[in-house]
């Protein structure tokens, strides 16, 4: 059996709480857009499932934990998609990608 080292461990933690935490906003989402959600493609859920993620790994818990996931309108979800889709396209999020997405979770405080 592979010895498990306090680092793989501690990234592996970090990784179920980031799943975690992306799982918990998405459930949000769907009980805010209801019968609508399903009308969100498959590659659009997921380029907003990849955007919470980063967004999670990038700002500090308390901001991620000022948010209100469940009062996001559609256009936000839309924006936060298309987000996801041009941060996937240049493959790094800058500061002013942050501070876009930052812009969009913030009108929900």
């Amino acid at each position: 059996m592979p010895e498990i080292t306090d680092d793989n461990l501690g990234r592996r933690l970090f990784q179920i709480q980031k799943e975690k935490a992306v799982e918990d906003a998405l459930e949000k989402i769907r009980r805010r857009t209801g019968n609508d959600f399903p009308l969100v493609s498959a590659t659009d859920n997921e380029a907003l499932k990849e955007i919470l993620g980063e967004l999670w790994t990038s700002i500090d818990r308390s901001r991620w934990g000022s948010y209100s996931f469940s009062k996001l309108s559609k256009e936000d979800i839309g924006a936060l998609i298309a987000q996801g889709k041009y941060i996937k396209n240049k493959h790094a999020m800058t500061d002013d990608d942050l501070g876009a997405l930052d812009a969009i979770l913030s009108r929900t405080i």
